[in-house]
């Protein structure tokens, strides 16, 4: 199964201030299905630190 998103305006800025700040924080440039499944595992899972954040 595949789906595709598009964000426009602010929703694709911050989509792409994520991405930079996950990359960062994993040391290398994630794409851009990378990027959202971290953020998906970060809600699926109750270890926050997949991306790095405090809770």
């Amino acid at each position: 199964m595949t789906t595709h998103i598009k964000l426009h305006g602010t929703k694709a800025e911050r989509f792409e201030k994520i991405k930079r700040e996950l990359s960062e924080r994993v040391g290398y440039e994630l794409s851009n299905p990378e990027a959202l499944g971290l953020l998906m595992a970060d809600i699926d899972s109750d270890d926050k630190s997949i991306i790095g954040r405090n809770s």
